[in-house]
C-alpha cells in the first residue's frame, strides 16, 4: 500500500502527541521515524510506535536537558523520554559547536526506548558538512562470542560523510538483526534466517519469538562482531553514564562530530569524496551485476521522497495498526 510522507508523518505526530508529547516535541521525533521509513529502514520507523516499549506511551519526567557542557561537548539528560527526542536536542548542539569549532561530541543518557535509525543522524551531520559518528546502546539481546546469554543490546555503529552529491551514510547493527527485526518478524508471522539467533538453550532458531527469549548472534558470528559490540558499550554506557550491560533500564547513545577543515578543506574533501565513490562504482564486476553502495545509493532517491512529499510502499497491515493507535 502507497502512503504519502506528509500523511505518514501526520498519522506518527498524532499518536505521540495524543498524551504524553507536546507538538513540536512528536515532530522532532517524527522526522527520525519518517526517515527510517523512506530509507528502508523500516524496523526503525513506525514499529517503534508499535514495539515492547511503544515510543508514545514512555512519560518524560521533565523535558530533555543539558547537564554538562564544554566548547566542544555537550551531555543531555533525556529527562525519561523517548530515545529521538533527548538524541535530536544533543545532535543539534553538538552540530552547532562543530560549526564553530571544527570538532564536537555529544552523548544522552536517562532515555528509555530506542533513538531509533542512527542513519538519520549520521545524515543529518553530514547534511551540515560535517562527518558524523554515531552509536547507540541498547537492552540485552545478544550473546558475546562463544556464550549462549544476552550481555549487550544490538548495539547500532553509523558514520556520515558529505559529498557533493547525498552524503555516505553507513549504519550498522553489531548483531546480525536487528531487535525490531525480531519484532516485525514476529508481528508478520514471519522466521527469521538461519544462523543468526539461538533460543535459551543455545540452541540456533529461526523463531523470532524464541529469538526474543534466547538471543541474537554477533553481525559476523565471530570475536570481531562481539568485539565492536562492546567498542559501542564502552562509548555509550560508561562515557555517557547510561546503562551498560543495561543494568538499570536507561539507554545511552554518543554522538560526533567534526569538519574535513581540521585535516585540508571541505569542498576539496567532497570532491574527492564524490571520485572515490565514482572510482568504487566503477569497478569491475560479475557480468551483469553492478556495485550498490548501501547508504549512498538508496538516499538519492529517498532525499527526493522526503523533500517533494512522495509515497513510499508500506505493508497494509503495518498502517492499520498505525491508523487504529
Amino acid at each position: 500500500m502507497q502512503i504519502k510522507i506528509s500523511e505518514l508523518r501526520s498519522l506518527i505526530i498524532k499518536i505521540l502527541s495524543k498524551e504524553n508529547y507536546s507538538v513540536e516535541e512528536a515532530e522532532k521525533m517524527a522526522d527520525v521515524y519518517v526517515f527510517a521509513e523512506a530509507t528502508g529502514k523500516n524496523t526503525q520507523g513506525i514499529l517503534k510506535l508499535m514495539g515492547t516499549e511503544p515510543a508514545q506511551n514512555i512519560k518524560p519526567k521533565y523535558a530533555p536537558k543539558i547537564v554538562k557542557e564544554t566548547s566542544v561537548s555537550v551531555l543531555i539528560d533525556g529527562g525519561g523520554a523517548s530515545g529521538p527526542l533527548a538524541a535530536q536536542v544533543a545532535v543539534d548542539t553538538m552540530i552547532s559547536k562543530a560549526e564553530e569549532h571544527g570538532f564536537a561530541i555529544a552523548g544522552s543518557s536517562n532515555t528509555f526506548s530506542s533513538t531509533g535509525a542512527l542513519s538519520y543522524y549520521a545524515h543529518k551531520i553530514a547534511k551540515h558538512n560535517l562527518i558524523g559518528i554515531v552509536a547507540a546502546g541498547s537492552p540485552r539481546a545478544v550473546a558475546f562470542h562463544g556464550g549462549i546469554e544476552p550481555v549487550f543490546g544490538t548495539n547500532p555503529i553509523a558514520f556520515g560523510f558529505p559529498t557533493n552529491e547525498q552524503p555516505v551514510v553507513f549504519d550498522m547493527a553489531t548483531s546480525a538483526m536487528t531487535f525490531y527485526g525480531l519484532v516485525r518478524a514476529n508481528a508478520l508471522g514471519q522466521s527469521i534466517p538461519e544462523n543468526i539467533a539461538i533460543d535459551t538453550q543455545g540452541n540456533p532458531t529461526t523463531d523470532p519469538a524464541e529469538a526474543m527469549s534466547g538471543a541474537l548472534l554477533p553481525f559476523d558470528r565471530s570475536y570481531k562482531g562481539s568485539g565492536l559490540g562492546l567498542i559501542v558499550e564502552l562509548l555509550t554506557g560508561p562515557l555517557t553514564g547510561a546503562s551498560y550491560v543495561f543494568d538499570n533500564g536507561d539507554w545511552g547513545t554518543f554522538f560526533m562530530a567534526f569538519s574535513p577543515n581540521l585535516l585540508g578543506d571541505v569542498e576539496t574533501f567532497k570532491k574527492n569524496a564524490s571520485d572515490l565513490i565514482l572510482k568504487v562504482k566503477g569497478a569491475k564486476t560479475q557480468p551483469g551485476q553492478k556495485i550498490h553502495i548501501p547508504g549512498y545509493d538508496t538516499l538519492a532517491e529517498s532525499e527526493k521522497i522526503l523533500e517533494q512529499d512522495g509515497s513510499i510502499e508500506m505493508e497494509d497491515s503495518l498502517i492499520q495498526k498505525l491508523k487504529a493507535l
